[in-house]
C-alpha cells in the first residue's frame, strides 16, 4: 500500500470512528477462533527474597552515585591553585593543634608543610624542574596537598627534628646555595622551639641576613638533612606510620584575601574604589584588619605598604572570585602558585594594588603562599 493509500485509510477509520474506542486484543482472537497467547508469569518470590532483590537494586543506585561521586573527586585529588572547585568537601577537621611546621629546601625543591596533632600533613611544594610534581597543580607549583599519619607517625617526625640538637637554641645560621627565610618549628609542651637559616648571600639583605653566623659543616650537613626527611617522609617513614598515604588536594573552609598598596597611607575606602560594587560590600562585610609592612621590592628596594586582610568562608571567597574575573586578569606574576587580581589604585600614588587569596589552615593561620 502506498504511502497515500496508507493515508487516506487512516482518514477513512477516523470519519467511521471518530471517538477512540476501547480495544481487547484478546477479545479479537477469541472471535476469530484463535487460542490466546499464555501470559509469561514470573514465580512468585518470598518475601525475603523480594527484599533481596529490593537491596541489590538499591545498591546498585547507590555504585553508581559513588562512581559519579569518584569522578568529580578526581578533580580535587590532584592540586590546584586558587578557590576549590564546587561541590569540593572542606578537609576535616577545620581545626587542628600544629605540632610541627618548615619551610626549606630539599631535593632542589622548595617545600612548605604542617604537621598538626589528628595526623594531618598538609604540605606544598615549587620545584623549578617539575620533576617531583606527579599531584602537582602545574608545572612548578604543587598547590596544597594532604595525607594522614598515625599517632606513631607524628612522634617519628617530631624526635626527628628533636634528635637534631638544633632547635631550641636560638640558632640563626648561613648555608652557601640557599634562599632566604629558611625555617623549622616543633611544639614541645605549650611552645614552639625552631632553627632559622638563610642563604649567605641573601638577595633581600646584601651581606646575609643580619644577626646570622655561618653554619658549621655539621651543622649544615644536619639541617640539609632534616629538610629533606621532612619534605619527603613517605621515603623512610614505616607503613605503621601512616593511616592514610593517598595524597589529595587540601580543602580549607576558610580564605584569607590579603589586600595591599602603594603608598602606605591609602586608605580602605581608597584602596577598595576601583573594585565592583558587590566586591566592595562583600570584603567590607569581613571586618578588615590593616597592616603597615614593607614589602617589594620595588626598583629593587623594600617600599612602605598598607595591606588590608579580609577573612572570608570558600563560599564567599568563590563568589568573590566570580566578581573579580569578570572585570580585572589574574596577575601574571603569581598566577602559578596563587590565585590573585591586580587593579589599579586610584588618587595621589596610585601605584598597584594586588588583591590575593590565601587557604586559612588548620591551626587558624593563612598559609602565606606568597611568602
Amino acid at each position: 500500500m502506498s504511502t497515500y493509500n496508507d493515508t487516506l485509510l487512516v482518514a477513512r477509520f477516523a470519519a467511521l470512528a471518530p471517538e477512540p474506542r476501547p480495544g481487547d486484543w484478546a477479545d479479537v482472537l477469541d472471535r476469530v477462533g484463535r487460542p490466546r497467547p499464555r501470559r509469561s508469569r514470573l514465580p512468585a518470590l518470598p518475601r525475603r527474597r523480594r527484599l533481596v532483590v529490593v537491596l541489590a537494586a538499591i545498591a546498585a543506585v547507590a555504585v553508581i552515585c559513588a562512581t559519579a561521586l569518584a569522578v568529580r573527586a578526581y578533580f580535587i585529588e590532584s592540586g590546584f591553585i586558587g578557590i576549590p572547585p564546587a561541590g569540593a568537601t572542606a578537609s576535616t577537621p577545620e581545626t587542628g593543634r600544629l605540632v610541627l611546621s618548615a619551610y626549606g629546601v630539599a631535593r632542589r625543591s622548595r617545600t612548605q608543610m604542617w604537621l598538626y596533632a589528628d595526623g594531618r600533613l598538609i604540605w606544598r611544594r615549587e620545584s623549578p624542574r617539575g620533576s617531583d610534581l606527579a599531584a602537582g597543580a602545574n608545572r612548578r607549583f604543587t598547590g596544597f596537598l594532604e595525607q594522614r599519619l598515625t599517632k606513631r607517625g607524628v612522634a617519628m617526625l617530631r624526635s626527628e627534628v628533636l634528635a637534631t640538637g638544633l632547635v631550641g637554641r636560638g640558632l640563626a645560621l648561613s648555608l652557601d646555595d640557599q634562599p632566604c627565610w629558611n625555617g623549622i618549628d616543633v611544639r614541645q609542651a605549650d611552645r614552639f622551639i625552631g632553627v632559622r637559616w638563610h642563604g649567605s648571600h641573601c638577595l633581600a639583605e646584601p651581606g646575609g641576613v643580619k644577626g646570622t653566623r655561618p653554619a658549621t659543616r655539621e651543622q649544615a650537613r644536619a639541617l640539609l638533612r632534616l629538610m629533606e626527611r621532612l619534605a619527603y617522609p613517605g621515603s623512610w617513614l614505616p607503613a605503621t606510620a601512616w593511616s592514610d598515604r593517598r595524597i589529595r588536594a587540601y580543602v580549607p573552609a576558610e580564605f584569607e584575601v590579603w589586600y595591599g598598596a602603594w603608598p602606605r597611607d591609602l586608605g580602605l575606602s581608597h584602596v577598595l574604589r576601583p573594585l565592583p560594587a558587590p566586591a566592595r560590600k562583600l570584603l567590607r562585610a569581613a571586618e578588615p584588619r590593616r597592616w603597615q609592612v614593607r614589602s617589594g621590592p620595588v626598583h629593587g628596594v623594600l617600599v612602605p605598604t598598607s595591606i588590608f586582610t579580609f577573612r572570608l568562608s570558600t563560599d564567599d571567597a568563590r563568589s568573590l572570585r566570580l566578581v573579580l574575573s569578570a572585570r580585572f586578569d589574574v596577575d601574571w606574576a603569581t598566577e602559578d602558585y596563587a590565585l590573585a587580581y591586580r587593579v589599579r589604585a586610584l588618587g595621589p600614588g596610585g601605584g598597584p594594588v594586588l588583591l590575593e587569596f590565601d587557604p586559612i589552615l588548620p591551626h587558624g593561620e593563612p598559609a602565606g603562599v606568597g611568602g
